[in-house]
């Protein structure tokens, strides 16, 4: 052969396989209480040998109490006032986007999909669980085509934006309904926002011409034409973020949440009275200093699944169908270690994390440290994707009121190892918070300064984003 000579090589890797009964435990670890409640009675049903009973709640738990008094009553008194939150009055984005969606023309497994989607949106609009883990994989009419086009249609719904993936798609999907966006904005919005930083004119224009450029040398797909039509110009740019500002960022902020979506807590921590000479987290105690908190799995919902007593006489017995019985009780103890796992893992991650993050819980948000979930994992002697499940769809509820655990992983500010993002968006809420009566708004630049004042310098587009995050629009428009 001339050219090209063709070799063949033998290697040899390493591949651990997972048994079903891990498979099974980090399933188990990545559901939420409402989930793990539901998979529960689907084991029952499916194999005999599992028992469920009764609903467990606190006195199922190694409770440590406060000390008695007037101090104590006091702060069980405050803890329970922040647990309880105002109704909201507003009519429900679900309940908005259900009454549209349903008056729809479309197959059954579309509307089971839709509500679906619809349930799993946040405050924001946006998803909660990935899309595709909303598909009944028992049901094969429910595809991944079906679920796009019932995403496309939820989208085009009141509001405009919504059954998306964050603000750059909601955005895009806003612009792809209205006839008068520009192609240059529609191009921006399709995998390009990161060129509205900083939003000048100028800069946007040349880093499209310098996209485009790059772009004709490559060799690529001639079906590709897309956007072949914006070159670039600074009239372009102009169009395009005049036509961007039009748009919302947040849709659904004008709704209430959901009558019928509820988050039920998956951990409380209270404070304690009574202090403590070190932690002891296998009875859910942490400590730092002279303060101390109970960390406590929330099970209210959660039955009590034992080993059924009847199946366990019969395995004993040499009668027909004896293999099967031996087989279901495997099954269900291993399913009982597996919710064991989940509960071990949860409880133990948090008390780790209200350890590190004991300055949040002793004084509330901006207080946060920088955190990763590599840390958690490193303290808990698991892998990094282990602590990502138990974070998932998970939420802690406290006296400052009710968080997503991986609200608590947050990353350190460029080389400064003891400051948090959330540090600084809680610096720039008590700036702007400050400025609120006066008839000039603070630029990003004033903001930038003030911060540096109080010994956090970071650069004024780091403050427009963090800005942004908070849901605060410029000054020009303030």
């Amino acid at each position: 052969m001339t050219g090209l000579e063709l070799k063949q090589q033998q290697k040899q890797t390493q591949v651990q396989i997972m048994s079903q009964k891990q498979i099974q435990s980090l399933e188990l670890l990545a559901m939420g209480n409402m989930d793990l409640c539901k998979a529960v009675y689907d084991e029952a049903e499916k194999n005999p040998a599992v028992t469920v009973g009764h609903t467990r709640g606190p006195s199922d738990y190694t409770r440590v109490t406060s000390s008695t008094g007037a101090a104590a009553e006091l702060a069980s008194e405050n803890f329970q006032a922040a647990l309880e939150a105002k109704a909201d009055e507003r009519m429900s984005l679900q309940d908005h986007l259900l009454s549209q969606f349903r008056s729809q023309r479309m197959s059954d497994a579309q509307r089971k999909i839709g509500e679906r989607l619809i349930y799993n949106l946040n405050d924001k609009g946006f998803h909660i669980l990935a899309p595709e883990s909303l598909l009944d994989k028992n049901d094969p009419s429910q595809t991944p085509a079906l679920l796009k086009e019932t995403i496309l249609l939820i989208q085009q719904l009141d509001p405009v934006g919504t059954c998306t993936s964050g603000t750059e798609e909601s955005l895009f999907a806003q612009a792809r309904l209205r006839e008068d966006a520009p192609q240059s904005a529609l191009f921006i919005l399709d995998g390009h926002f990161d060129f509205l930083d900083p939003p000048k004119i100028d800069r946007i224009a040349k880093k499209i011409k310098q996209f485009q450029k790059e772009r004709a040398q490559m060799i690529a797909d001639s079906a590709d034409q897309k956007y072949a039509s914006v070159t670039g110009t600074e009239q372009e740019a102009e169009e395009a973020l005049k036509f961007i500002r039009t748009l919302d960022p947040f849709p659904a902020r004008n709704f209430g949440s959901s009558g019928t979506h509820y988050i039920a807590p998956d951990i409380f921590v209270e404070p304690l009275v009574q202090s403590f000479d070190a932690d002891n987290f296998d009875k859910g105690i942490v400590t730092y200093g002279e303060r101390a908190w109970l960390v406590r799995l929330s099970q209210d919902n959660v039955p009590l699944v034992t080993v059924n007593p009847e199946l366990q006489k019969l395995a004993s017995k040499e009668t027909p169908g004896s293999e099967k019985i031996q087989e279901n009780l495997k099954q269900a103890r291993n399913f009982i270690e597996s919710i064991k796992y989940r509960e071990s893992t949860i409880h133990r991650a948090c008390c780790i994390i209200v350890k590190k993050q004991h300055e949040f819980f002793e004084k509330g948000p901006g207080h946060l440290s920088p955190l990763r979930q590599s840390d958690v994992a490193a303290e808990l002697g698991v892998h990094e994707t282990t602590v990502s499940r138990m974070a998932n769809s998970k939420f802690l509820q406290c006296e400052w009121g009710l968080f997503d655990i991986k609200y608590f992983f947050t990353n350190q500010v460029a080389d400064k190892a003891d400051l948090s993002r959330d540090n600084i968006l809680h610096e720039i809420k008590k700036i702007l918070a400050q400025n609120a009566g006066s008839a000039k708004p603070l630029s990003d630049q004033k903001i930038a300064d003030k911060l540096e004042k109080r010994g956090i310098k970071i650069a004024r587009r780091t403050v427009a984003k963090y800005r942004a995050n908070l849901s605060i629009e410029s000054s020009y428009t303030r």
